[in-house]
């Protein structure tokens, strides 16, 4: 007597951790519909798994004009795109900004002034970039 029995992949991220940290292992197998697991289920260390699709991933990142970040990926779905970035979506320049001038982290820099005076350049640079492109955008 042969029973068909419909089962679902599963592919995630193991549930077994210390509390607050992620787990170091995911799992994958198959589930019946009601959740319950069919078979053998393999676990398999994050980082084996997160190197070899990062490795086949090109990761970028770009400015938008309204101080916004937007993460870029070649070789990852639309899906696992939005769900690497959403964290991203809420990041602007001015709040990166405000999270590394925090004063204990700055006080952590072997040459903290000098890594200041470098920012203040780059940043001078970008306001100057910023401000040619709304005189050419003002000039129509």
């Amino acid at each position: 007597m042969n029973k068909v029995v419909e089962v679902m992949p599963f592919f995630e991220r193991s549930e077994k951790a210390e509390e607050g940290f992620a787990s170091e292992n995911y799992v994958a197998g198959f589930r019946q519909a009601d959740g319950s697991p069919v078979g053998v289920e393999v676990v398999l260390p994050a980082e084996m798994v997160e190197r070899a699709v990062l490795a086949g991933s090109r990761l970028s990142v770009s400015l938008n004009p309204d101080g916004r970040f937007t993460l870029h990926a070649d070789g990852l779905s639309d899906d696992t795109l939005d769900a690497a970035s959403a964290a991203l979506r809420q990041q602007s320049l001015e709040s990166l900004l405000a999270e590394c001038l925090r004063p204990d982290l700055v006080a952590m820099e072997d040459d903290a002034v000098g890594e200041l005076k470098s920012l203040r350049t780059q940043l001078a640079g970008g306001l100057a970039l910023v401000d040619r492109a709304l005189v050419q955008l003002e000039r129509g």
